[in-house]
């Protein structure tokens, strides 16, 4: 996912000449730019959501591996999503609480 955004951005900027992107703000205001603000507002959208669901399930993974392999603890599946997701949403979403954009 992280690279079809890669691709995707590469293309857009190098065909209309902009190669002076260094941070991911000035990616999204310039991609404003060439395609109309509420397309890249929803690719963005779309490909962090896309991004983020994959950090989850890598580490889903990663904890069954870990406690089902080294610490021999079995647990139905479907707990061990709704633990992982809880551990990996809560601290998100109580940061975006407490220091979030006030606007």
């Amino acid at each position: 996912v992280n690279a079809s955004i890669l691709v995707l951005a590469a293309a857009s900027f190098y065909r209309t000449g902009h190669q002076d992107v260094a941070e991911i703000e000035s990616a999204f205001h310039l991609l404003g730019r060439v395609l109309d603000q509420n397309t890249a507002s929803a690719l963005f959208a779309i490909a962090l959501l896309a991004s983020g669901q994959q950090s989850t399930c890598t580490g889903t993974l990663a904890g069954q591996i870990v406690m089902e392999g080294f610490v021999s603890w079995r647990v139905q599946p479907w707990i061990r999503r709704v633990v992982t997701r809880l551990i990996a949403i809560v601290p998100a979403v109580a940061v975006i609480a407490v220091c979030g954009d006030k606007s």
